[in-house]
């Protein structure tokens, strides 16, 4: 996705009790509230780096958001909205500045903003949204109406991260439900669907746009219909993709923008696999087995070798470079059985994912 004052922990601790509504240098060791557990991270540059996570509060555990500006040294802590604490993990996006969505994502998805660097969030004008994505001073979503027996009324919409002006359009194929990737990087979208009645085709479709979403052009995409996957563009040409299989999954790479794709050799992989691009050359996969094992390509995904991390996690939630050298990651590491939730820490790496160190969680 290129995708304040600081408060001590004691006063941020009070304040969510009260409710809950480029360096490539190691940071140093950070400090988040007692019990934060990170679920998502966005950052835009290898300084400015939010994450989403959950806190104790008076009503169990709360979200609030941690904001850094020296690559995770240290945080400041905002107010997050009051989201379901069982269901769907939220997304979170962001593209720069004060602006950022939040996206609760089920049959009743929640959906909101926020353009004053989270001291406020409201709930979006755009509703029924099951699918977002930030691109520059873009933004991207596709909505529907959505039920057990499926979603009809599907539509495309693009608008700017001010949230200030939507535009509405019809989508260039029908879905058969939900299941549904957006892309966005600088003027270039991907949408990655099943079209209705897909399943008799060996493959699903990708509509390609390379003005922003205002055309679109249909082909065959890299997935197995019905079984979604996620496109992840390092540049208008290169585009990455894992894509779930059933029992396992697959990586593709395209460097055409998603014309035509070609599987790569990989170990075998899990269907929660994700991949991150560092640059077209070189990128991170997780989940070539049980745990959150990384491993790294800098041929284009002919070879693969394993990352150094600082400890084998058990899943990982996000994972994104802001740069060719500069990523991050949120990784499960532990169950905590008192507060009967998934502890969580924040991985960076500095070297375009040969190693990763932990600094926060």
């Amino acid at each position: 996705m290129r995708k304040p004052i600081l408060v001590t922990t004691l006063a941020v601790a009070a304040v969510l009790l009260a409710g809950c509504g480029s360096s490539s240098q190691r940071p140093p060791a950070a400090r988040l509230p007692v019990g934060f557990s990170p679920q998502a991270l966005s950052a835009t540059d290898a300084q400015d780096v939010w994450l989403l996570g959950r806190v104790p509060c008076r009503g169990g555990r709360c979200f609030a958001v941690a904001k850094s500006t020296d690559g995770g040294g240290s945080f400041a802590v905002a107010p997050a909205p009051r989201l379901p604490t069982q269901g769907n993990g939220p997304q979170l996006w962001r593209s720069g500045g004060d602006d950022a969505f939040l996206l609760v994502p089920g049959l009743h998805p929640l959906f909101y903003e926020t353009h004053d660097g989270a001291a406020t969030w409201h709930r979006s004008a755009l509703r029924n949204v099951i699918a977002f994505t930030v691109a520059d001073s873009r933004a991207f979503a596709v909505a529907a109406q959505c039920s057990d027996r499926g979603c009809t009324g599907y539509h495309f919409i693009r608008g700017s991260v001010s949230g200030t002006s939507w535009r509405e359009s019809r989508l260039p194929f029908t879905p058969d439900g939900s299941v549904l990737d957006l892309a966005a990087r600088a003027s270039n979208v991907w949408l990655l669907g099943t079209p209705t009645q897909g399943q008799a085709k060996p493959h699903d479709v990708l509509a390609r746009s390379a003005d922003a979403g205002r055309t679109f052009t249909t082909g065959p995409g890299p997935c197995v219909p019905g079984l979604g996957g996620d496109l992840e563009p390092a540049s208008g040409a290169t585009v990455w993709a894992v894509c779930p299989t059933g029992m396992q999954a697959g990586a593709w790479r395209s460097d055409d923008g998603g014309v035509s794709f070609s599987p790569l050799r990989t170990p075998e992989l899990v269907n929660s696999s994700r991949l991150a691009p560092a640059s077209a050359r070189t990128a991170v996969l997780v989940g070539s087995d049980a745990g959150a094992r990384m491993i790294r390509t800098t041929d284009g995904g002919a070879t693969w070798s394993r990352a150094s991390t600082p400890r084998r996690g058990r899943f990982v939630t996000s994972l994104d470079f802001v740069d060719d050298e500069v990523g991050y990651a949120v990784v499960q590491t532990g169950w905590n059985a008192r507060e009967k939730i998934q502890e969580g820490a924040v991985w960076r790496t500095p070297d375009g994912g040969a190693h990763w160190e932990r600094v926060a969680g």
